[in-house]
């Protein structure tokens, strides 16, 4: 196992990343990842050489992110523009706009979407996980998470075709 500091170095960012796409408050997206690595280095002697250390940080983040919900009963913020990382428009203010406001109804029709396919497209798409580790993150199979993954990409697809 590589030292816990380049763990936390290379990982940090991904993790919270994916805790964001969770909870959608940077503030508690910022305690959860702490507790994350926090509980890693207190239970490494669990850790499964045979996975990677995404995927477990990963998992314990979930794990403690469901526990902050049942603690302290957090209720999931809308998704706001100020959550977005800046970016340089590369067009006019009103096609800006327009693709500002594509994201939005992409994860407003994300958040409609049943919690595992949610889960699936938030760990593939914004966490870059493989199917396998989507798997394992979720305690599943490799195969389930493909499936679910299609599934939900093609009801995503239908959802933003019928708002068109």
């Amino acid at each position: 196992m590589e030292d816990f500091e380049e763990i936390y170095r290379r990982c940090a960012v991904p993790v919270k990343k994916y805790v964001m796409t969770l909870c959608r408050n940077e503030s508690l997206a910022e305690d959860v990842t702490a507790d994350t690595f926090c509980k890693a280095l207190r239970h490494i002697d669990s850790f499964d050489p045979n996975t990677r250390v995404l995927t477990w940080l990963c998992a314990i983040a979930k794990n403690t992110y469901l526990d902050y919900i049942r603690r302290r009963e957090y209720q999931n913020l809308p998704l706001t523009p100020e959550m977005e990382p800046p970016t340089p428009p590369e067009n006019g203010p009103e096609e800006e706009c327009q693709r500002r406001q594509g994201q939005l109804d992409l994860y407003r029709n994300i958040q409609k979407l049943g919690s595992g396919y949610r889960d699936v497209l938030y760990l593939r798409a914004f966490a870059g996980l493989s199917f396998r580790e989507i798997g394992d993150v979720l305690g599943k199979s490799e195969n389930w998470a493909r499936v679910t993954f299609y599934r939900g990409k093609n009801q995503l697809k239908g959802m933003m075709k019928d708002e068109v």
